[in-house]
């Protein structure tokens, strides 16, 4: 009876821990809903491909692409991928090798080739105006550049944390200082109120998940450090426009916090209540095995008895009347080994052993 309530007993708990599980991936998704803002920016949203065995085709077909292109825009956009590229190889590179002793060189090596094309687009972009190209033509451009630059300052943030301190020390001096020439490029392309617009594009409820938000605002807040007169007056009037954005964005960041310790402290009731009926599980394995083993034990016991028996009543007919037996060389052959011998008396004759009246 207590074996069959253990039993149930497991599978009750089985199943409320599956149901809790359930609930559980449930509110995990929801919240991964929530904050899915902190996951990599994805090669895609750069327009550029992961790095692969075509990497060298797809390089090629770039250079080729920015070689025979006239359009100052349009050689700005593909150099601007090609730079963009560099980071994903760098995002790579670490995730493959963190604890590389030359990935500080490898890095360092990857930062000349991206600084030296921001370098050329930055260059460029200045005399944009100076040529009068297409006025929406130029407008699109610089919204997708501030994009770029924005995810590019989130790509070498998420890097620094995945590096020992003296790499990480490295890329945080090259993330400062792309960002400072970003802010003087920028200062002087764009008035006051286009600033405004592109970075409140990219600070938009909705648009955005709220853990990114707040890092951009962080990334604003270093761009005011060294950027011009335009874009500092930009920036405090965000931040004046901002404040019961950033407010709410903190409740919401305190919600996802609370959330998340929730979680933490339900996944380990439920890798307790899993090993308990782990535990549970292995007794009832342990008292099977106890009852198969006494079920085995007699099984040798009942054969013991009945070879004793087999042997006792083959050896009837040589005992005589007064119980004694008789004492006579006899012969007998192992029927399973084929070995044959002599044994003092007939009742000293083993079982599976036959007499035989000569050996071979």
């Amino acid at each position: 009876m207590s074996k069959k309530i253990i039993i149930y007993s497991v599978f009750i708990i089985a199943f409320l821990t599956l149901l809790s599980i359930s609930v559980f991936a449930q509110e995990v998704d929801q919240l991964l809903e929530t904050t899915s803002d902190e996951a990599e920016v994805l090669a895609e949203e750069l327009e550029v491909e992961e790095p692969g065995i075509f990497s060298w085709f797809w390089n090629t077909i770039r250079d080729v692409q920015i070689l025979v292109t006239r359009d100052p825009i349009k050689k700005s956009e593909l150099q601007l991928k090609k730079a963009s590229r560099q980071l994903i190889k760098a995002r790579k590179m670490i995730s493959e090798n963190p604890d590389d002793v030359n990935l500080k060189d490898k890095l360092e090596r990857i930062s000349e080739k991206y600084q030296s094309l921001i370098s050329r687009i930055n260059d460029r972009v200045e005399t944009f105006e100076q040529e009068n190209p297409d006025a929406p033509k130029l407008k699109s451009f610089l919204d997708k550049y501030t994009n770029q630059q924005f995810r590019h300052q989130e790509i070498l943030r998420r890097l620094e944390e995945k590096v020992p301190a003296e790499v990480a020390e490295q890329i945080r001096a090259n993330r400062e200082r792309y960002l400072e020439k970003f802010g003087e490029v920028m200062n002087r392309l764009q008035t006051k109120t286009e600033f405004k617009e592109r970075i409140s594009e990219l600070l938009k409820e909705g648009k955005e998940g709220i853990e990114r938000r707040i890092r951009r605002m962080e990334i604003v807040d270093k761009l005011e450090q060294g950027a011009g007169a335009i874009i500092r007056e930009g920036i405090r009037e965000i931040k004046q426009e901002r404040k019961e954005i950033f407010q709410e964005l903190k409740v919401k960041r305190q919600e996802i916090n609370e959330a998340y310790q929730q979680i933490r402290q339900r996944t380990s009731g439920i890798i307790e209540e899993e090993q308990g009926i782990e535990n549970e599980q292995g007794d009832i394995n342990q008292e099977r095995e106890g009852i198969l083993e006494r079920i085995r034990e007699r099984i040798r016991e009942f054969r013991g008895v009945d070879e004793n028996e087999a042997s006792e009543s083959g050896n009837e007919t040589n005992i005589n009347e007064s119980g004694v037996c008789i004492q006579v060389i006899t012969l007998a052959k192992n029927s399973r080994t084929e070995e044959c011998r002599e044994f003092s008396t007939p009742c000293s004759v083993p079982a599976g052993w036959e007499t035989v009246a000569e050996c071979d």
